[in-house]
């Protein structure tokens, strides 16, 4: 078994199962066991399920949050938006979940020969397995669980080794829900030998993984030629104008690279401000960062929490450390309290120093840290320090839009956003008052991406 403990004050909060090679192989097995009639999108009422749930977790919001905080770290007041979107990412496949195989589109015309006719078709792919974060140990997990089960995948769960309790919880209000849960198998333990048997079990067909490229990385090593989908975090930048304004640049700043104490895909670690207006914008940004009440994740004023990993500790510490080392200077932040972290900015900071820049783009940094460089007008030269791969979003402050849209043109990077960044939220759903709202669009691609596209054509006879 398997001890979970509080990160902030180390208490036991409950004991999961350790699966070594044999328990996983004999949970998989049993797994593609299951009779294909008891698969859960296959018989009718998958929709009122997935309504029940969103019912259900919404009365149970309040001990869900406080699980989420107790186990991952998290403020309060973050773990309840998160059971909140959960709710409303549950009420969005009772809208529209289908069944695939029932789901049929005629082949184009050109693709008829003589008086054959057939249609396209999506089949489930399987065995799916499941990799999922601490950083949103609930939203995530149900995101990816809830399309392979609309795809009729059965799907096997590896939670992060750090909060598989929230896991637990998400299979336990479908099981409440209705949902069989002989289609799901939540397996629990570390990633070198529970992720790694999973990987290599032939009886899996498809995996999906929402993790940091270095775990991506290990786990390429074990999966061979089966297919993946994956999505990796990495480190926003921001670049800030000397015509830009300021405060809203901070304001924007401090809401997004703090939450969840910066363990957040996505995030704004590192901002670019033209000199001329380097040392305003840092004195803004501490003023604003020293604002933030740090401590216990239960207390309603807490704004930032401790980190779900003690090796986080280190590894902002370490960071802090060779940046300094390297002629940064340190203007706020750096304490550190059992896993708890203040935050940290540093100023003057190199550009493209190793312990953030891997020689192609910056790396993500899973911690309460901001770095600020400052660099000549013009920025003409960032593009070259970029990587799509690694920088999904740059975020520009100014109010020159025409030079801002011409540098956003010079940078190799999938999203741009002028005067404005993007949190979490904009890459897991669409809001609408207090849930998340998922269109039957929207829908359609998460469950497409664990689906297998058939064309069936009928010769005559």
């Amino acid at each position: 078994m398997i001890e979970v403990r509080s990160p902030w004050s180390g208490a036991l909060l409950g004991v999961v199962p350790f699966f070594d090679e044999a328990g996983v192989d004999r949970a998989i097995r049993e797994l593609a066991a299951v009779p294909e009639s008891e698969d859960p999108a296959s018989a009718a009422g998958f929709d009122v399920t997935m309504s029940k749930a969103a019912v259900i977790l919404s009365e149970r919001g309040s001990e869900a949050a406080t699980l989420i905080s107790k186990e991952q770290g998290k403020p309060l007041v973050e773990a309840r938006e998160e059971v909140s979107l959960t709710v409303g990412l549950l009420e969005s496949f009772s809208r529209a979940a289908y069944r695939l195989g029932q789901q049929f589109q005629p082949l184009a015309a050109e693709a008829r020969i003589g008086d054959r006719f057939g249609f396209t078709r999506q089949r489930p792919v399987g065995i799916n397995a499941l990799f999922t974060p601490n950083t949103f140990p609930l939203l995530i997990p149900a995101k990816l669980l809830l399309a392979s089960l609309a795809a009729a995948n059965r799907v096997v769960l590896k939670p992060s080794s750090a909060t598989p309790l929230t896991a637990q919880m998400l299979l336990e209000v479908l099981g409440q829900a209705g949902l069989n849960l002989q289609t799901v198998a939540l397996l629990t333990g570390p990633g070198q030998t529970t992720g790694q048997a999973i990987c290599r079990h032939p009886l899996i067909d498809h995996l999906s993984c929402q993790c940091a490229p270095e775990t991506l990385g290990a786990l390429r090593g074990a999966i061979g030629a089966m297919p993946l989908r994956y999505c990796h975090g990495g480190s926003a930048v921001c670049l800030i104008a000397a015509d830009a304004d300021l405060d809203r640049a901070v304001t924007a700043l401090v809401r997004q690279r703090f939450e969840n104490a910066g363990q957040t895909a996505i995030s704004a670690g590192t901002v670019y401000v033209e000199a001329s207006v380097a040392a305003e914008f840092t004195e803004r940004l501490v003023v604003a960062v020293r604002q933030l009440p740090v401590g216990d994740p239960l207390a309603p004023e807490t704004r930032i929490g401790p980190l779900a990993e003690r090796s986080r500790v280190a590894e902002c510490v370490n960071l802090m450390g060779a940046l300094t080392t390297a002629g940064a200077r340190l203007v706020t932040g750096g304490a550190c309290l059992g896993s708890v972290v203040a935050p940290i900015v540093l100023a003057e900071v190199p550009p493209r120093h190793p312990a953030l820049w891997n020689g192609r783009g910056y790396r993500e940094i899973l911690g309460p840290v901001l770095t600020v460089t400052s660099v000549p007008s013009g920025m003409a030269e960032i593009g070259h320090w970029l990587d799509r791969r690694t920088q999904p979003v740059v975020s520009i402050f100014s109010q020159d839009l025409d030079w801002a849209t011409r540098l956003a043109n010079s940078l190799p990077v999938f999203n741009v956003h002028l005067n404005g960044i993007p949190t979490w939220r904009d890459g897991v759903v669409s809001t609408a008052g207090s849930g998340a709202r998922l269109g039957r669009r929207q829908v359609d691609e998460r469950v497409n991406e664990v689906s297998m596209v058939q064309d069936l054509v009928f010769h005559p006879v």
